[in-house]
């Protein structure tokens, strides 16, 4: 079986006291891809807010890679989050650095590997997602398609 990486546990999200998603309930494991999908306005960004530790839950348990993120000191959250990627939907690339020197980027100013292992990260990580080839292209030069 694989490991579980999400649980949402009887999860209630919402602002102000309102409630906008109630008794949330499930997990993803290693491996899956899961969509969210949804009208505009149904929670989908909300639901994304809780998973990364934005937005505390108004009740219930978000378990992210094992540790549980609900109500946590902001130590523990940036440990929780340095695990994360957040893809965002229009991108959220600097135009003036090229895609691998935007990959680098959190590397580089959140940690303390060296410039060689940071290197070897982005071509990994580029190979990944088949966009080695464009490793020196700006943002403005890739297709979003």
């Amino acid at each position: 079986m694989s490991e579980e990486v999400i649980r949402v546990d009887g999860v209630d999200l919402g602002y102000g006291g309102q409630v906008l998603l109630r008794d949330l309930c499930f997990s993803v494991y290693s491996g899956e891809i899961v969509t969210i999908l949804g009208g505009s306005g149904c929670g989908k960004s909300t639901l994304l807010k809780a998973l990364v530790g934005l937005l505390p839950p108004m009740k219930g348990r978000v378990v992210v890679g094992g540790e549980d993120i609900t109500d946590q000191d902001p130590d523990t959250l940036a440990r929780a989050r340095r695990k994360m990627g957040v893809l965002f939907q229009s991108g959220a690339l600097l135009g003036s650095l090229t895609l691998a020197e935007n990959v680098a980027l959190p590397l580089r100013e959140f940690s303390k590997l060296s410039r060689e292992f940071i290197e070897a990260i982005v071509k990994l990580k580029l190979k990944l997602v088949h966009l080695t080839n464009y490793d020196h292209y700006l943002p403005a030069e890739l297709s979003g398609g």
